[in-house]
């Protein structure tokens, strides 16, 4: 029973890395099932300490020296001790009237992931996303009610 079980994983595994050479895999709809295949898609990371998805752009905050700047070392205090290349900056405080811009990227792709931990009242907070220079957004909604998190 083993030999049968590993010549069908060999058989499987074999399979799905030849049709990953005839068929282009563009990144897209990640799952179980692709796994396998490979895909030359360019992938980035948006997040407080690096806003545009810059290669090797996270934890460029010096925890000391960039205290004072938005986009920089927010949790400064707390990683004074740690040094610039360790990701300092966990968060961004929005303003009641502020507007922040994350994200702002020139060329084609693909949002697979949004995660962000908000407080407060999230049908107070605005989700607004633009894209093929539109002057009005294609997305403007409460935060609440784009993740579908009415209880807040």
């Amino acid at each position: 029973m083993k030999k049968l079980s590993m010549l069908f994983v060999v058989l499987f595994t074999v399979t799905n890395l030849i049709q990953a050479q005839h068929y282009p895999f563009n990144g897209l709809d990640m799952n179980m099932g692709n796994l396998s295949k490979l895909s030359n898609a360019k992938t980035r990371s948006i997040s407080p300490e690096n806003f545009t998805g810059e290669k090797g752009k996270g934890g460029m905050a010096d925890p000391v020296k960039d205290k004072d700047i938005l986009n920089q070392a927010n949790a400064w205090e707390a990683a004074a001790d740690l040094g610039k290349g360790w990701k300092v900056n966990p968060y961004i405080i929005v303003k009641p009237g502020e507007t922040i811009t994350i994200a702002e990227i020139d060329g084609p792709g693909a949002i697979q992931q949004i995660w962000m931990t908000s407080t407060g009242n999230w049908r107070f907070s605005i989700l607004r996303m633009y894209w093929d220079d539109e002057k009005e957004p294609s997305v403007e909604c409460p935060i609440g009610d784009f993740f579908c998190q009415c209880l807040q």
